[in-house]
């Protein structure tokens, strides 16, 4: 694990401003036992006052965070070098004891017998009433063919050291938190492809009584066309979710295939959802909602936009009617999104009000390791550490 902190990296920097910005000076620091000229770090931006580390190298896809009773954190990753065709690939568990600074390996979460050369990756985690851990995890057979491997659920009793496994008759995948309602049930966002031409997609979540172990009662998020959405229950009840659009037009495939992200709201336990409401454009996607404990919402998005490749945050204070303008929390220069893979990033705020933000970056293959980040050229998660003195009133709208 590495770790750089940006006003090292703009020492001598001929500006500091309350925003992130180009990175052109020339000063030195050490990053990966080396020394690093922030000349080179190629357009990147990085959040003014945040910590930047590679937290766990050449795997560490789609990472989930979740605290621990422990205190400890939790990151759920996908443990491949690849965007999800490994051969024999599972979804592991990391944990930090530090709050994120540093990390380990403590366990598998998934296995795939009934598929010896299978994929484990899309995966929803989170904890039920009892301080257990939950995930849900799909998969595909080797080389991301279909059909889907059975959805496998996984619940830990000991923070994550072993799991008991089970399949689930259900053919949905799963994404984001799996989520506490205030009397003890689970909720979990999960979708399906309902048409090839046109794209469509139906996002729903379905709910658990038992902890867990069984999961039912979808209910269909709006009648919206979306894929991976993230759901949080808010302090006052409220369901707010963010789903990812499809893309039907490419721009002549310079943009990847997510359109943006469209907020939606719930008063009723997902019964009814409010008119969606664009949140992000087209190139910004795999958003996640994180409630803070002075009640505002930070909304972390994907960037594949070119030129800005990374994560791109958003706050609301009034509970998602209004939001800031997009902040840039981390991003590269790269053009390409068949070369360049990054972004799924996933918060969580400690008791003394540091944010950590996971998130992966790396070039899709190890012959394009130009265009992953300067100072890691592959696959690995990511971890940012700040706070809210970083977030500038400018921003507000």
């Amino acid at each position: 694990m590495t770790t750089t902190n940006r006003r090292q990296m703009l020492r001598n920097a001929s500006a500091a401003l309350a925003a992130p910005f180009l990175v052109t000076n020339t000063s030195v620091t050490t990053v990966e036992g080396k020394e690093f000229s922030s000349n080179r770090l190629g357009g990147c931006q990085l959040m003014p006052g945040a910590q930047f580390s590679v937290a766990i190298d050449n795997k560490g896809l789609w990472p989930n965070l979740t605290k621990l009773p422990t205190e400890e954190i939790a990151a759920a990753v996908y443990n491949h070098p690849s965007h999800g065709y490994g051969s024999n690939s599972d979804v592991e568990l990391w944990i930090s004891n530090d709050g994120g600074g540093s990390w380990r390996y403590r366990s598998h979460i998934t296995d795939h017998p009934e598929e010896p050369n299978g994929i484990r990756m899309n995966h929803a985690v989170g904890l039920n009433a009892d301080g257990h851990l939950v995930a849900i995890v799909s998969g595909y057979r080797e080389g991301q063919k279909l059909p889907l491997l059975p959805l496998q659920r996984c619940i830990s009793m000991d923070q994550g050291m072993s799991w008991r496994r089970d399949h689930l008759k259900i053919d949905m995948i799963p994404h984001g938190d799996i989520f506490q309602l205030s009397n003890g049930r689970l909720g979990c966002s999960m979708y399906r492809r309902t048409r090839t031409t046109p794209r469509h997609r139906q996002a729903a979540i379905l709910f658990s009584d038992d902890g867990g172990e069984t999961w039912e009662n979808p209910r269909p998020v709006a009648d919206a066309d979306i894929g991976e959405t993230h759901v949080i229950r808010q302090r006052n009840g409220n369901l707010l979710a963010v789903g990812r659009t499809s893309c039907l037009d490419r721009m002549d495939d310079v943009l990847p295939h997510g359109a943006g992200e469209i907020l939606l709201k719930s008063t009723d336990q997902g019964k009814t959802w409010s008119e969606p409401k664009l949140l992000s454009p087209q190139g910004q996607e795999n958003a996640h909602l994180l409630e803070l404990s002075d009640g505002r919402i930070l909304c972390s998005f994907t960037s594949r936009i070119p030129g800005l490749f990374g994560v791109v945050l958003r706050m609301s204070s009034d509970g998602g009617a209004k939001w800031s303008l997009p902040v840039v929390l981390l991003s590269s220069a790269a053009r390409d999104w068949r070369k360049t893979d990054c972004g799924y990033p996933s918060s969580i705020q400690l008791d003394d009000g540091t944010i950590v933000t996971a998130y992966y970056f790396g070039p899709k293959n190890p012959k394009w390791a130009a265009h992953g980040l300067p100072w890691h050229q592959r696959y690995h998660m990511g971890v940012a550490r700040w706070n809210l003195s970083s977030w500038s009133e400018e921003v507000e709208t």
